[in-house]
């Protein structure tokens, strides 16, 4: 018997690393739109996509750690350009997730530019050059960065789309389950983000529909795909019944989504804002891990079953969730301190 050296066999082709990426490569995506969508013509970025920005660049930088990992040996990540499958959205993707952190890189450094203090460091200055506070650059990178988000959307879908096994995966509806309960947590962190910079109540956060009203409305599109996902045929609601038999995980996606929904109607009081912001990020990972980890642990077309253990000591189980999820608060707290160095206050 003929087995691989540097990859273990496993009873499940996923492991808790993709749904780190399937996470923040989604709130990376989201948040870009939400830019381009904040962003004004002939006029610098607003404080409102800067923060969406900002939010994209720390998804962009953390999402690609997850699926190198994910990989199991860097070196295949060659594979896909040495032997490019123009049929698999994998490959695609490999091609697609550069350009897109590329692309979100230079957003993020545009913004900075046009909105760059005029005594900055000597380590600095180079963002005060009139190239970069060009305002067709400019919209290049948006163009750019909303294209490639587009992409990254897409091929993330189509590659569990493909698998035709998971009646709960071969579905139309993953699409606006993916899309929506991303764009949610995105526009929470976005929010959260701008009212603890003091931007939430500005006249330009109020003519710009930073308010919670599209929050709202996200997750309850995202319950209703639920639905449609559930209803879709009848495998589908059988595999959804076993779900949540099996786990306690299905419960709390659906406890963290009311949460966020009822702090979504009581936007005024500050002190629910952590307590938004928190469910908000367990609702979208407890999706995914629902939705890619537990699906595979429900028999595919034999009367076989899937077990799956999750070992918190090993690496693809408890201490790689906490090692990309401390991952992620270093890059926010790393980026979060350039940007105050950098930006003007308004």
């Amino acid at each position: 018997m003929i087995r691989e050296v540097l990859v273990e066999p496993q009873h499940i082709v996923w492991l808790p690393w993709i749904v780190n990426y399937f996470f923040f490569v989604g709130v990376a995506a989201t948040a870009v739109f939400t830019a381009v969508l904040f962003a004004k013509k002939a006029q610098k970025p607003t404080a409102c996509e800067q923060s969406a920005v900002l939010v994209a660049f720390i998804g962009s930088i953390v999402a690609p750690v997850a699926l190198t990992a994910d990989l199991h040996q860097p070196s295949r990540i060659l594979h896909f350009y040495t032997d490019f499958a123009w049929w698999s959205p994998m490959a695609w993707g490999a091609i697609i997730l550069p350009l897109f952190s590329v692309a979100v890189a230079g957003y993020f450094v545009l913004t900075l530019a046009h909105n760059a203090r005029p005594n900055l460091p000597k380590w600095l200055v180079w963002l005060n050059l009139p190239l970069l506070r060009s305002q067709g650059l400019l919209w290049t990178f948006r163009l750019f960065s909303a294209l490639t988000a587009v992409g990254i959307i897409g091929y993330t879908v189509l590659e569990t789309y493909q698998t035709g096994t998971r009646a709960l995966w071969h579905s139309a509806w993953l699409l606006p389950i993916m899309l929506f309960s991303a764009w949610a947590v995105a526009l929470g962190l976005i929010q959260f983000i701008s009212n603890s910079r003091g931007e939430s109540h500005s006249p330009e956060a109020e003519n710009q529909g930073l308010q919670r009203t599209p929050l709202q409305t996200l997750l309850i599109l995202t319950a209703l795909s639920v639905i449609g996902l559930v209803f879709s045929n009848e495998t589908a609601q059988r595999d959804f019944v076993l779900l949540f038999n099996g786990s306690i995980t299905a419960y709390l996606t659906g406890i963290c989504w009311l949460i966020a929904l009822i702090c979504s109607f009581l936007g005024k009081n500050h002190r629910l804002q952590w307590l938004r912001v928190v469910s908000l990020i367990g609702f979208g990972w407890w999706l995914r891990w629902v939705l890619v980890i537990q699906t595979q642990t429900i028999a595919k077309t034999n009367a076989l079953q899937n077990p799956y253990h999750f070992d918190w000591l090993a690496v693809d189980g408890g201490l790689g969730i906490v090692g990309i999820l401390g991952l992620a608060v270093c890059v926010s707290v790393v980026v979060g301190q350039v940007v105050s160095l950098i930006v003007k206050p308004r």
